[in-house]
């Protein structure tokens, strides 16, 4: 993606987050308490109403609410150099229920406004490819997302269409949140790295996207979108409403199932998925900038699976995927698979923590002298203090960083902090 242009408009951001923010409006009406000062769970159970005013806008057909997540991670040993980052993203987001407001039933529009905070650890001191913080979006105030969305058939049928990220439905598992590294929260680095037009939240372009889901539970997916990479939203401050594709179109294609998603069903859950994309532009070669090739293409996979339930969403899960964009010659890492684990409910009395490990690998293009291979290594501790706050305690050890044996390997250690009022 080209480099994000800054922006730190504190005053222009408030008024944003005050006229455009989001969170499904389920939350109750607050209570007069005369008990101040309240500890933090009854403060916030109290507050994220606002006094009543969202869910009065709730049942008018406007949601808002704001979602604050940061990032402090160090490396005490490896990369370019050592250090201790901070990265941040305040998320202002806005839902017209025009089911509520129109009469039209499972309709909406979406607006999402973000401020993003600090830095990120590998960009400033580690060099390596796949980011060990994944919140750093750039010191840029700009939109996430703004799209029309639309259920069909008993929900079967969901369309979007707007400014939005491939990353949004394709190439992706919810479950990849549990991480801090960016090469899988929330879509696999090695798409990244070969596609730039393949966005993951909170970059987006202008596309048009739609799912299909069969009553067992299989579904497929569509999506077409603008490839030019002077059309992404983190251009001219984040507010880029340009659309000049010029020829430059990305489609992909997505298959997949959730066996185990009914309560009735007799598998265990899990979700598998087989995507393919074409991306119809020109691309440099590697090493040549004066020789292009047209269209590139590229083909993933992603497995999840539930193999030890203790009771619920408890118990221990395994996934696997794997990346592949076999022209070598235009793309930076041709091939690529990743691998891991998660158990929620792992520590005594703690249900909801989800403990994790993963591993990231991606293999350079043979085009790219002195560059081999990067290998990530992941373990993570998720505490799930209640639905709206969490606190994750990350290490990270990351090898060969930008397949490169000049920069010694580095030692991780992080944290992220999410609430959402």
């Amino acid at each position: 993606m080209p480099a994000p242009l800054k922006r730190r408009s504190s005053v222009l951001w408030c008024i944003a987050v005050a006229s455009t923010c989001l969170t499904p409006s389920t939350e109750l009406r607050a209570q007069d308490s005369r008990n101040w000062p309240l500890v933090w769970a009854q403060w916030h159970n109290k507050t994220r109403d606002w006094g009543g005013i969202r869910t009065d806008l709730s049942d008018k057909g406007l949601d808002l609410g704001v979602l604050y997540t940061q990032d402090v991670a160090a490396n005490p040993a490896g990369g370019m150099k050592q250090s201790l980052t901070y990265g941040g993203r305040l998320e202002g987001m806005a839902k017209l229920d025009f089911d509520k407001i129109f009469g039209i039933k499972n309709s909406s529009l979406h607006y999402i406004m973000y401020q993003g905070l600090g830095q990120g650890l590998s960009q400033e001191a580690i060099g390596n490819d796949f980011g060990v913080t994944q919140i750093f979006s750039s010191d840029i105030l700009a939109i996430a997302n703004l799209s029309l969305q639309q259920k069909l058939y008993h929900d079967q049928v969901y369309l979007s269409a707007g400014r939005l990220a491939v990353g949004d439905i394709f190439a992706r598992d919810d479950t990849f949140a549990y991480y801090l590294n960016g090469a899988l929260n929330s879509t696999p680095g090695q798409l990244l790295i070969n596609q730039p037009a393949f966005t993951t939240y909170p970059f987006n372009t202008w596309g048009v996207a739609g799912t299909y889901t069969f009553p067992d539970n299989q579904y497929f997916g569509l999506g077409v979108y603008d490839a030019n990479v002077d059309d992404l939203n983190n251009a001219e401050h984040g507010f880029n409403f340009r659309f000049q594709p010029e020829g430059n179109v990305l489609v992909v294609g997505q298959v997949g199932v959730n066996p185990g998603k009914d309560d009735t069903s007799q598998f265990l859950p899990g979700h598998y998925q087989l995507g393919a994309y074409y991306n119809s532009g020109t691309v440099d070669v590697l090493g040549d900038s004066t020789e292009t090739r047209e269209g590139n293409w590229g083909l993933y996979g992603i497995a999840r699976q539930m193999v030890y339930q203790e009771e619920g969403d408890q118990g221990l899960s395994l996934w696997g995927l794997f990346t592949m964009a076999p022209q070598q010659a235009i793309n930076t890492q041709p091939y690529g698979v990743s691998g891991g684990f998660f158990y929620q409910g792992l520590l005594p009395n703690r249900d909801d923590d989800v403990t994790a490990g993963a591993f990231i690998l991606g293999f350079y293009s043979d085009n790219l002298v002195n560059q081999s291979y990067e290998l990530v290594f992941e373990f993570a501790h998720r505490y799930q203090f209640r639905d709206w706050s969490y606190l994750t305690l990350d290490f990270q050890y990351v090898v060969n960083p930008a397949g490169n044996d000049d920069i010694p390997d580095a030692w991780v250690f992080g944290t992220e902090f999410s609430v959402k009022f």
